[in-house]
């Protein structure tokens, strides 16, 4: 087959409303620049151009408003496991969704995570560690801080007590970032004895073995306490 001129190509191009931009051609397997007619900026080879291949990038958009899923969709996919969708709009697969479970927990989800079987992280951690599993505390996890617990400087002040710094004697040293854990793990309970500096690693560490944890850090403060009486 006799090898095309650049001005045939162009022309070619030109039929379907696309800009050649490429001065000249090599061989078949070369990447023409183009502008295709809604204005994109793309390239493809001269063989492919033949077997009826076009911008990329329209094929994309097309093949997204295509599969694109309606509201309705996504709110009848919702309803039917017993969640109610609070978001009243759907853009795409990684919006954040807002939702309320069967169950009364509000949460953020994409359609993404939705499709692929995930659902309320709440009932999840309840069905994962409820009644059945050890670590259950009677949901306690899931009550409410105190007032004082919006209260920044309070948290900040604690922090001070301690000296900034995390007062397990057997810490890592792995995580510099600090945190306030209750001792007994009832999240109601701010009294500052029941406070204690935690780096976040430790923090996470003392949600298992619970009674362990509660008794070495409340002898901490006994001991603390102890310490400030004798002074």
């Amino acid at each position: 087959m006799k090898k095309p001129t650049i001005e045939f190509i162009r022309s070619e191009f030109a039929e379907e409303g696309y800009e050649l931009l490429t001065k000249e051609y090599i061989n078949c397997k070369q990447k023409l620049q183009f502008i295709c007619p809604n204005g994109h900026k793309y390239n493809i080879a001269w063989y492919h151009w033949q077997e009826g291949h076009r911008c990329l990038k329209c094929v994309s958009i097309n093949n997204s408003k295509r599969f694109r899923l309606d509201f309705n969709t996504v709110k009848d996919s919702f309803n039917e496991s017993g969640y109610i969708l609070l978001t009243d709009h759907y853009i795409n697969a990684h919006q954040q969704l807002e939702y309320v479970c069967s169950e009364g927990h509000k949460h953020l989800m994409t359609w993404n995570n939705w499709s692929k079987g995930y659902r309320c992280p709440t009932c999840f951690s309840i069905n994962f560690s409820g009644s059945g599993h050890p670590n259950w505390k009677g949901g306690i996890s899931y009550e409410p801080y105190c007032s004082a617990w919006l209260d920044k400087d309070f948290k900040e002040s604690i922090k001070e007590r301690d000296g900034n710094k995390c007062q397990n004697p057997d810490c890592w040293g792995v995580i510099e970032r600090l945190s306030i854990h209750h001792i007994d793990y009832v999240k109601k309970n701010c009294n500052p004895g029941n406070l204690i500096t935690l780096c976040t690693s430790c923090n996470s560490r003392a949600n298992y073995n619970r009674e362990r944890h509660k008794e070495f850090y409340k002898n901490i403060m006994e001991k603390r306490e102890l310490t400030i009486c004798q002074n």
